[in-house]
């Protein structure tokens, strides 16, 4: 038999013997089709199917009876969260820390407008912002990843450096983790719990190609202009068609014409890096903006497309806004914790993780 409480709209519900969320549903006047869609939106919402005895349900409603949300715990430590926005569902779990050592807290950022803004509210710092951004920005792309939702756990010791960072996505059933690891210098990077860092290493070149035309310099004689210029990329001489590699891991921010250069794909890796391949005579099928690409990835071929004497591709290589010499700039290495010091990373993972 189906009981409750209610405080103003939001109703209180103990789970008994026989009950169902359909007579939930029919005791506060939700229809059944309502009942059917958010059962439907999401695998996870059909748990609702089978309720457990003695376990808690809430159920909200606007102030004109339409319904808002419910809230039904799973276990001790877990709840399902289900909200209904502009005739969208979304569902979140709601997992509180089991146990965690006495000099560490734990911060949970739920997203709902942007990591920033969401972050500022659960009270991490701007600093602090910044560097969960640069730690996770090599395989998550916070302007176009994040969904309503997702969550972040951010456990800190204290410092402006979080001990471990952990990024939760229940719609992609996607997740992130790094974990602090200071160096003998006393550098501190995030590493995965295999001790690998997440950045990619680069390729020393973006194609297979016969010789390089013009190399980066300051002041370069421009053949179709007749003038000097200053040229702050790397033009490979290669046969038209030949394919073109994302030379890193990375996010295409820019797949279009872009005046002098003619046809040309930009992609952002990580944070700080970024690279520009120009002169194309075509892009790679299923290339967008926003789409993610693996180092040696094709995303393009050779080509004189814009303001070209001959086939060949021309190559910038950007760190923190500038342009760099990609012949002798050396992007960072993929990292990871020497084996002296992996046991020891490994076990101060397992006791963090052991916490969550």
């Amino acid at each position: 038999m189906v009981s409750a409480y209610a405080d103003h709209s939001t109703y209180y519900f103990t789970i008994k013997r026989g009950d169902s969320l359909s007579q939930y549903f029919s005791k506060l006047g939700l229809s059944n089709q309502l009942l059917a869609n958010l059962l439907s939106a999401n695998k996870s919402n059909q748990r609702l199917n089978q309720l457990a005895i003695g376990h808690k349900l809430t159920i909200r409603l606007h102030n004109n009876r339409r319904f808002k949300s419910l809230t039904y715990q799973l276990n001790s430590r877990t709840n399902l969260n289900i909200a209904l926005n502009d005739n969208r569902f979304s569902t979140l779990f709601n997992r509180q820390p089991k146990r965690i050592p006495s000099d560490s807290s734990t911060t949970w950022v739920n997203i709902n407008h942007s990591f920033g803004v969401d972050a500022q509210k659960a009270g991490v710092g701007f600093n602090t912002i910044n560097l969960i951004v640069k730690a996770l920005s090599w395989q998550l792309n916070f302007n176009t990843d994040l969904k309503k939702g997702d969550q972040f756990i951010i456990i800190s010791n204290g410092s402006e450096k979080p001990t471990a960072i952990i990024y939760q996505s229940i719609i992609k059933n996607k997740s992130i983790k790094v974990f602090a690891y200071q160096n003998k210098h006393g550098n501190t990077h995030y590493y995965n719990r295999l001790g690998h860092s997440l950045s990619s290493s680069f390729l020393e070149a973006p194609l297979k190609y016969k010789h390089i035309s013009s190399k980066f310099q300051l002041r370069r004689y421009h053949p179709i202009l007749e003038t000097w210029h200053p040229h702050r990329a790397v033009d490979y001489a290669a046969n038209y068609g030949t394919p073109v590699y994302s030379t890193a891991n990375g996010v295409i921010t820019k797949k279009g014409r872009k005046g002098a250069l003619g046809k040309v794909v930009i992609i952002q890796h990580g944070f700080d890096y970024t690279t520009v391949y120009a002169h194309l005579s075509r892009y790679a099928n299923n290339l967008y903006k926003g789409k993610k690409v693996k180092k040696a990835q094709i995303i393009g071929y050779v080509g004189s497309t814009g303001r070209s004497t001959g086939p060949h591709l021309h190559y910038e290589l950007h760190y923190k806004g500038k342009r760099k010499n990609p012949l002798t700039h050396k992007p960072p290495a993929q990292k990871s914790i020497d084996s002296a010091n992996l046991q020891d990373f490994k076990a101060k993972v397992d006791k963090i993780l052991s916490s969550l």
